[in-house]
């Protein structure tokens, strides 16, 4: 038995030209490309109206006098997380393709081919590995590939990417994050399950490993880390959680990276883009972490993927290796759309959030360990960073040491509204030989409630896995284990979300971010205060920001704060000469977006600037 610490690659099967020399493969290709068209044509001939492509597929051989068609798989996994909705002609208006962003890629034992012609000169290996292997050189496609084989074409078509060897990635990724600005990574290996003899528990164990991946996500900020779950769906061993479940390892087990399943067939109306059923590939590893997160976080389409492989060809595979580059690469697209908006990136644990909170829900009721949220929905992502300030909300705030924050929406979209918080806990305390400890590896257990305006006893709870019964629906209640929590109300009215914190906070607080989708944030945050109106003006501003209220006054106890788009206070006023004419001085803040919050007593106000 190989040692536990082996890095091995997370697909179980690849189809594609073997090892050999560029010119070995571009001649066996153009012999194997002639003796197909050779086949077609001659099929053609007898049934001249066969149809040669439409959108979604190709006639790619006839084999036995059978027409053999090929489906743009790549692009069918863009499809099933609806990346493609995002792309140029895309249906949303955008024109998403990575420009400007670098995607880091860590692999075992090989790197992509780096002048390959779907993305030559758009790759760089950082590190000294030098061997070109099919894994690396399909991943890297399923990020950046540029199309020139529009069934290979890649996520971000036009990002750049950075490689290295995974056998020194937690320092190589801290120093890219930190020192270089990466804000997405794909890591596409792990420790298998059958390496785990002797040390099960190991698995979904809160390890040394998972503490040093969390420790990085607090040192970068914008930084997300995408790892494959892992291919041991079918694998068994005994001591597990629950038969069938608890196969995660290392870096898959830490708090703030993005763990994705594999999902083998995802469905979609043809209009409207919506999933109507999703099947998982039963080969995709299934959480969830001992103290009962909810791991896997998100499932991209992994099986079947065309992309690139060595020698200038395509290749085939399948596996969460696929599925991994696959949300990824669509991941970055939201980052480019938010900085395109807003001028900045939204926070790692925005776009967690973000993805988690928008996704497609497969499998049982609610998040489970298998689809973790369900499948990815770039397209509904989209929207919701368009939509922001109008039927959609996102913020980054800091929670300070015994604050509650609370804010008012009303939902009268006629659809389900959804809350969602999401944070980078700190590092937590590794466990070693420790099997199964159900103890919670949250450091910061922040806790989200929503309450009906009008009746304060009517309370909502996120959900929770139900530790008793994995396969089955998930639970409502307080959830202490999950750094993600997400509540769903199937109805309409005004409602106040509550963001508070149980026990003390490391470093006395911690940023967060909120996610609504399907409400709009009403003006003020008490019913007697919101009926009359108050104005800031002007907006966008240049020097003085003024405050008035109409047909009442404020207190002498007034306060404006000014925060900037990742929560951080950067002014605030109390001592007002006249307090029914508030006026702040906001000439020394650099330009951007900043976030006005007006209290005066218990009631609160938040308001977007701009400052010119």
């Amino acid at each position: 038995m190989k040692s536990i610490f082996t890095l091995l690659f997370l697909y179980i099967s690849i189809s594609a030209t073997a090892q050999m020399s560029p010119q070995e493969f571009l001649e066996e290709n153009k012999k194997i490309q002639q003796e197909k068209q050779n086949r077609i044509t001659s099929y053609l001939e007898i049934h001249p109206n066969t149809i040669l492509k439409n959108e979604n597929s190709l006639l790619w051989d006839v084999i036995d006098n059978h027409p053999i068609y090929i489906e743009n798989f790549n692009a069918k996994a863009a499809e099933a997380t609806r990346t493609t909705f995002l792309a140029p002609d895309g249906g949303l208006g955008l024109n998403l393709m990575g420009r400007g962003l670098n995607i880091g890629i860590w692999e075992v034992s090989g790197i992509p081919q780096l002048d390959h012609p779907e993305f030559v000169d758009r790759v760089v290996q950082v590190d000294d590995e030098d061997e070109v292997s099919f894994h690396a050189t399909h991943v890297a496609g399923t990020l950046i590939a540029s199309g020139l084989d529009e069934e290979a074409k890649g996520m971000a078509p036009l990002a750049r990417l950075s490689s290295f060897g995974a056998s020194n990635d937690v320092a190589e990724a801290f120093n890219a994050s930190t020192q270089n600005g990466m804000i997405i990574s794909n890591h596409s290996y792990g420790v298998p399950v059958r390496n785990a003899d002797g040390v099960e528990w190991l698995m979904g164990a809160y390890s040394s490993s998972s503490r040093l991946w969390d420790a990085i996500s607090n040192s970068a900020t914008f930084y997300l880390s995408v790892f494959a779950a892992g291919n041991d769906g079918n694998d068994e061993y005994e001591g597990g959680l629950q038969e069938g479940y608890d196969k995660l390892t290392g870096s898959t087990t830490s708090k703030n990276v993005l763990v994705v399943a594999n999902a083998r067939l995802v469905s979609l109306d043809d209009e409207t883009g919506e999933m109507t059923n999703a099947f998982m590939n039963s080969s995709s590893s299934q959480g969830p972490t001992d103290d009962g997160r909810i791991k896997p976080d998100i499932t991209g389409l992994g099986t079947s993927i065309k992309s690139t492989a060595p020698g200038n060809g395509y290749g085939t595979a399948t596996g969460t290796s696929m599925s991994s580059p696959n949300v990824a690469g669509s991941a970055s697209l939201l980052q480019e759309l938010y900085t395109n908006l807003n001028g900045t990136f939204m926070l790692s644990s925005s776009l967690k959030g973000l993805i988690s909170i928008t996704a497609d829900d497969a499998g049982p009721l609610g998040p489970d360990p298998v689809f973790g949220w369900g499948v990815m929905n770039s397209k509904r992502a989209a929207e919701a960073i368009i939509n922001d300030q109008g039927s959609d909300f996102i913020r980054e705030k800091t929670l300070a040491q015994n604050e509650i924050h609370t804010l008012r929406f009303e939902n009268t979209s006629g659809l389900i509204m959804k809350v969602a918080i999401a944070w980078n806990d700190p590092a937590g305390i590794a466990l070693n030989s420790v099997f199964n400890d159900r103890a919670p590896d949250l450091v910061n257990d922040l806790d989200l409630r929503v309450t009906n305006s009008t009746d304060s006893e009517e309370v909502y709870e996120p959900w929770l896995l139900n530790m008793a019964d994995l396969g089955g629906p998930a639970l409502i209640g307080d959830n202490s284990v999950d750094n993600i929590e997400i509540i769903e109300i199937d109805q309409q009215g005004i409602f106040d979300i509550k963001i508070s914190h149980k026990n003390e906070l490391s470093q006395e607080e911690q940023v967060y971010s909120l996610i609504v989708l399907n409400g709009k944030e009403q003006t003020l945050s008490n019913t007697n205060f919101g009926l009359n109106s108050i104005t800031f003006w002007p907006n966008p501003v240049n020097n003085n920001l003024n405050i008035t209220a109409k047909d009442f006054g404020f207190s002498n106890g007034v306060s404006v704060s000014i925060y900037d788009m990742i929560g951080r206070e950067i002014l605030k006023v109390s001592d007002f000469g006249d307090p029914n004419a508030l006026s702040v001085d906001v000439s020394s803040l650099s330009n951007g977006v900043y976030i006005v919050n007006l209290t005066d007593g218990q009631q609160t106000i938040n308001r977007r600037i701009i400052k010119e």
